[in-house]
């Protein structure tokens, strides 16, 4: 049997030991981190590294193992085995670098590239959880699309005119940018998601981007020469790793959030950063026009790209907005309780019905129901009861009216059905079938008129109002025709 907690000792409850968790192990790892950058490159500076990837690895590996509430536990764990495969990766590199020996191309690098498939499997779990959207999926890819242009660019046309790289360090080198610019847009779509800012999923976010930072980074400081390592380049993975540690040990992780967004959702946030994915592309055409027609060409196709994908996205905000009218349409005509037509609805219906009676010379007839007792019967069994009487009593009705007729909640217990084409004899036939499908033993009264010439809405109202009260002073249960 389970020992009680003091009531007064909170350094043992989970919630403080989450808070010191979400705290410390951040910490922990960006103080290593700042160590790394200070200490001068060599053997010291490589264990703190190491150390620092495999101390990230664990804590959220640590996390997605006995976190009891942690939202997609499975896709934490495929975190933390991305980054103990970056921890291996580090420590063949170092190992390589301090012998002399060349860390590129190398084992490191099979890796450092095993982390991407894990970061994508990742993201598609979170993604799943939360749910689908159109408009977000589109607002991810316009980014991502503007984005791989930059990357063409900046990183993978020039290693295509590096005639000293050979096929495979062409290829490996090709890989990173290309990862990074997959992985891109499957963040950005998890963000995209929700409307409510949950701290862990942004967390996790700059984790993501602070990785591809030091990516891209890398890969044109390789490029260019700039490149050294040891510093600030190489913290930025070791940064990203300490967000990584704060997104599955935030609160927040434990937030199940499914999809909050509609398609139709634009934030002045988004709409900033899709404005400036759109004009990117331009932008880069602008600059290398008359230096490089390979990339004018990629920028071209890329442009008509964005072009399509802005379509689709103005073609899915349409498509919300017409719904959406229409939901409203249909909310502003019916009575959200039992599904009927409200008064609105009834005014206009009737009006309608008058007028055609009076073009065609047709019969029309008006009802005017009140149910017996009501307020009895919602005294003696509640309120909840008399709403599903309500709700039952419309349904029974609806199966027993023509397509044509109009049934409406006039208010409380209060009906009024238009019966067009219909004279007096055959509406109380009618009445009579509908009176004896009244639910729970109950009774309900009736005045009926007919269309008399010269009659308008108010007129015929006001007339089986008073065959409706009526038939409350003759006893009720019964049809009054006036």
């Amino acid at each position: 049997m389970r020992s009680k907690e003091p009531a007064g000792d909170l350094s043992e409850s989970p919630a403080t030991k989450q808070r010191f968790a979400w705290q410390w192990w951040p910490a922990v790892c960006v103080i290593l981190t700042g160590f790394y950058v200070a200490l001068p490159y060599g053997r010291l500076a490589s264990i703190v590294y190491v150390l620092t990837s495999l101390i990230a690895a664990l804590a959220v590996g640590f996390a997605a193992y006995n976190r009891r509430q942690l939202v997609q536990p499975a896709a934490w764990k495929l975190i933390a085995i991305a980054l103990s495969f970056a921890a291996l990766g580090h420590s063949i590199w170092y190992w390589l670098d301090l012998q002399g020996l060349t860390p590129f191309p190398s084992v490191a690098d099979i890796f450092y590239l095993a982390v991407y498939p894990l970061f994508m499997a990742a993201l598609y779990k979170l993604e799943r959880q939360k749910g689908q959207s159109e408009g977000a999926m589109s607002d991810a890819l316009l980014v991502g699309t503007s984005a791989a242009v930059l990357g063409w660019v900046l990183l993978i046309a020039p290693y295509m005119n590096d005639p000293s790289l050979s096929l495979g360090q062409f290829l490996i080198s090709a890989a990173y940018p290309i990862a990074d610019l997959i992985v891109l847009p499957l963040i950005l779509y998890l963000v995209f998601l929700q409307r409510a800012r949950i701290l862990a999923n942004l967390f996790l976010l700059a984790g993501i981007l602070s990785y591809l930072a030091a990516d891209l980074l890398y890969a044109h400081g390789n490029l260019v020469g700039w490149y050294a390592p040891g510093g600030l380049t190489d913290s930025l993975w070791l940064l990203s790793y300490a967000f990584f540690v704060a997104a599955v040990h935030h609160p927040s992780a434990s937030v199940e959030a499914h999809a909050e967004t509609s398609n139709a959702q634009l934030s002045q946030r988004r709409i900033v950063i899709l404005g400036i994915a759109t004009i990117l592309v331009p932008m880069v055409i602008l600059f290398q026009t008359g230096t490089e027609m390979e990339t004018v060409k990629v920028a071209a196709f890329a442009s008509i790209v964005l072009f399509l994908l802005v379509m689709h996205r103005m073609g899915g905000l349409l498509k919300e907005t017409q719904q959406q009218a229409e939901a409203l349409e249909r909310l502003s005509k019916i009575d959200p309780l039992t599904g009927a037509a409200n008064r609105r609805e009834l005014s206009n219906d009737l009006a309608r019905e008058i007028a055609r009676s009076e073009r065609v010379n047709a019969p029309l007839s008006l009802a005017f129901l009140d149910l017996d007792h009501f307020k009895d019967f919602n005294d003696t069994r509640g309120h909840s009861a008399g709403d599903v009487l309500l709700q039952e009593l419309v349904k029974a009705w609806e199966k027993e009216m023509r397509p044509p007729d109009v049934l409406a909640r006039f208010g409380g217990e209060e009906f009024v059905i238009v019966f067009p084409d219909t004279d007096i004899e055959q509406g109380r036939k009618v009445l009579e079938r509908l009176l004896k499908l009244v639910p729970f033993g109950q009774t309900c009264s009736a005045g009926l008129v007919r269309r008399e010439p010269g009659d308008t809405a108010d007129t015929m109202m006001r007339r089986a109002d008073k065959a409706l009260y009526l038939a409350k002073d003759r006893g009720r249960d019964r049809i009054v025709c006036s």
